[in-house]
């Protein structure tokens, strides 16, 4: 479970010429992102979640760079993970049943990642502005 940043198609294009020309500035630079992401969607799940009785928190974890093999695309990712495998339920909600099959309530869904990245869109946005002016100066 996770949620990506898909940028403009002109950032994507602009990305796609400056990673053949600085491959590890473009991984730094997506790295640093994913970070800022994954800070970001900690801070929203404190602010959201008023009841901390697990470790959902501490599962808040930002996934390696990599590159779409169809179109190159880079991406990175946060995700749930260990200890708190149980992220999408709170991400999407979900249904508590009992023992013995009778529904006892429904948990909202609290759509952390999806509100982390919605927040994070601008930031990124300018931040790749930035990345591409900086490369384009080192190409000048």
């Amino acid at each position: 479970m996770g949620f990506e940043i898909s940028g403009l198609d002109e950032m994507t294009e602009a990305l796609k010429q400056i990673q053949d020309a600085y491959p590890q500035e473009v991984k730094k630079f997506m790295q640093s992102e994913g970070t800022k992401l994954k800070n970001r969607t900690v801070k929203t799940a404190k602010s959201s979640i008023k009841q901390h009785t697990g470790n959902f928190v501490k599962g808040i974890k930002r996934g390696k760079y990599y590159k779409y093999s169809g179109n190159g695309a880079d991406a990175i990712r946060v995700y749930s993970g260990k200890p708190a495998h149980h992220g999408h339920l709170l991400e999407y909600g979900h249904e508590l049943i009992s023992h013995n099959g009778k529904h006892i309530g429904t948990v909202k869904a609290y759509h952390i990642f999806k509100t982390a990245a919605d927040e994070f869109e601008s930031t990124y946005e300018s931040d790749s502005e930035k990345f591409a002016d900086k490369i384009a100066d080192k190409l000048n």
